[in-house]
């Protein structure tokens, strides 16, 4: 029935990443990710989403990326939304001491849907990525981009633990390649994730997560086992003249 056949594929999509460390070395990578989140409401259907975030490895002592997204959605009612945008992400590769970042352009597409059981939220994202990755040649950046179509799917639990000041969140994203459907490209990574939300004041919020990540290195043939450190600050602000809640 379905309720099985969902179980075995929310059973494979965690699998995933296990089977992979089964056949290739496995890396243990440590990480500190601090972002800042901001959603500008324009009316009752359409929203400005916009984040920044700095991720740096080996804890704070090396640089891994910085990046920035942009995008509008558009909310059919208070659970239905679509979204689209672009981002800019700047990985940092390293040739010994040194390193310079190289370019990801990134247009994204998303749909989104929210549903309130009781007390407690359930939300799930399915988000559509084409990748425009920055080439390099004997660690120079290079003119040339590789092109890449990413799937990503996530949901996410959210319960409250002290009305809404505090909730706890926990939840999975999986990442996948599409277009390599048959070889060892087809994952790219799975994120399992918990924390805590912390509302400071009407329209701000502090967002603490522990990631496990597994992400696979194609070209070393390495999966990368992180273990993420995130904190989030969140605004959303809202120019409706009616000045409901978003």
């Amino acid at each position: 029935n379905k309720v099985i056949i969902g179980k075995n594929i929310a059973i494979a999509i965690l699998l995933l990443p296990v089977a992979s460390t089964a056949q290739h070395t496995t890396q243990h990578i440590n990480i500190l990710w601090a972002g800042y989140n901001n959603t500008l409401r324009f009316n009752k259907k359409w929203s400005l989403v916009t984040d920044a975030q700095v991720r740096t490895t080996d804890w704070a002592n090396k640089w891994l990326l910085y990046a920035f997204r942009s995008g509008l959605s558009y909310n059919f009612n208070d659970n239905f939304a679509v979204s689209s945008g672009l981002t800019l992400f700047r990985t940092a590769q390293y040739a010994g001491k040194d390193f310079f970042f190289k370019n990801e352009w990134r247009p994204w597409e998303e749909v989104s849907y929210n549903l309130k059981l009781n007390k407690t939220n359930f939300f799930q994202r399915l988000r559509t990525e084409q990748r425009f990755l920055q080439l390099t040649l004997n660690n120079k950046k290079t003119n040339s981009y590789q092109y890449i179509f990413r799937l990503r799917y996530r949901f996410e639990w959210q319960f409250p633990l002290k009305k809404d000041i505090i909730k706890l969140l926990a939840g999975n994203e999986v990442f996948v390649n599409p277009g390599y459907l048959n070889n060892t490209l087809f994952f790219d990574q799975n994120r399992t994730f918990a924390g805590l939300n912390f509302k400071l004041t009407s329209n701000s919020f502090l967002q603490s997560q522990y990631i496990k990540i597994f992400q696979w290195r194609s070209t070393t043939s390495v999966l990368e086992d992180q273990n993420v450190i995130r904190i989030n600050f969140i605004q959303k602000f809202n120019l409706n003249k009616d000045k409901k809640k978003i």
